[in-house]
């Protein structure tokens, strides 16, 4: 059976918040004892000079305890999904009603119910819709609802999935909760909040030939739960890191390799990360970092963009002037360390 994505839609949210901007409104609230210099310094090294937001610094910097920032979140993630949606549909020549399954991911906008359940009523689906929704994948969301999607078609002949992805990421900014530490400094500089959405179908939609399944896997390194991790507080969601974390991807590749085996990978849409897991991933998989990595870091300039990472990958690779021919991967990362990959067919 032939399993193909389509071109993924991307929307970025509406506010650009620059990386001096967030520098300077650390400084503004906090003492240099409580903020260390080396955490900025940090935060400056990351390459990212802005990054999309939900709302405006000031409005985010505002929001104080769990109910008002999760709902802030979920607002903010659901408009955007719905716009993704909206056009991946439109795109693909897809009527809604025609949609046998939704798979969503959304961390950071944790809800009851789901935003599986808003998007039935909000782009008109079957009230009769398959539904899959991920709420604890993180990073990993767009590989992970890819691979659901695809195990969906191959179990339903002639299903039409629609995969959507949604982070409001800024909110993880909460000068309010207390002193700083480095996690919370390099984290509310590092993401950014996006959607995305993509049609899976047995055949090419209406965006073009998409990208042709061969093989997923999924995976969880073992012993890792203290790389990264998230926890539900008074403040809201917090994500955090122990001392792991630097290494998680590289002690993951072996198996990333493994699971290839001897399949040819001619290119590579990676989850961005960081820099280091760009050049990291690339090089294990064989390919040169600064040729292959082009696309992942043009989407790391605009900040992680979470479980949007990797479908914002791949949209701007079948958009190049020259997009990908001939075998290729698609690798997420995500929380505690776990990988998501997807071995495809393009042109």
């Amino acid at each position: 059976m032939s399993i193909v994505i389509g071109r993924p839609v991307v929307r970025t949210a509406p506010h650009w918040v620059t990386t001096s901007e967030l520098v300077e409104d650390m400084k503004c609230r906090f003492t240099p004892e409580d903020l260390d210099d080396k955490w900025l310094r940090m935060l400056r090294q990351t390459g990212i000079e802005k990054r999309p937001w939900i709302a405006p610094l000031e409005e985010t910097a505002a929001l104080e305890g769990a109910g008002p920032r999760s709902r802030a979140a979920y607002t903010g993630a659901l408009e955007m999904a719905v716009g993704a949606a909206s056009e991946a549909l439109e795109t693909a020549g897809l009527d809604p009603r025609r949609v046998d399954c939704i798979v969503t991911t959304h961390t950071a906008s944790w809800t009851v119910p789901g935003m599986d359940v808003d998007l039935v009523d909000r782009l008109g689906l079957r009230p009769d819709v398959s539904r899959i929704g991920l709420a604890t994948v993180a990073c990993a969301g767009g590989g992970h609802a890819l691979i659901q999607a695809v195990r969906f078609v191959r179990a339903e002949p002639g299903a039409r999935v629609l995969v959507v992805a949604a982070e409001p990421l800024s909110t993880l900014y909460s000068p309010l909760a207390g002193p700083p530490t480095m996690q919370s400094v390099l984290y509310a500089g590092l993401f950014g909040d996006a959607a995305a959405a993509a049609v899976v179908s047995e055949e090419p939609t209406g965006d073009g030939p998409g990208l042709r399944v061969e093989n997923t896997w999924e995976f969880v390194l073992p012993h890792s739960a203290d790389a990264y991790w998230g926890v539900y507080e008074e403040t809201g969601i917090a994500f955090e890191s122990g001392p792991a974390a630097p290494t998680a991807a590289d002690r993951i590749l072996p198996y990333v390799k493994e699971w290839l085996g001897e399949r040819p990978v001619d290119w590579a849409a990676v989850h961005p990360g960081g820099p280091r897991i760009i050049s990291g991933t690339l090089n294990g998989l064989g390919l040169d970092p600064e040729a292959a990595g082009h696309h992942a870091r043009a989407s790391l300039s605009y900040g992680n963009l979470g479980g949007v990472a990797l479908l914002d990958v791949l949209s701007r690779s079948l958009a190049a002037d020259a997009p990908p021919r001939g075998p290729g991967a698609a690798v997420a990362f995500g929380p505690g360390f776990t990988g998501s990959g997807l071995y495809l067919l393009a042109g």
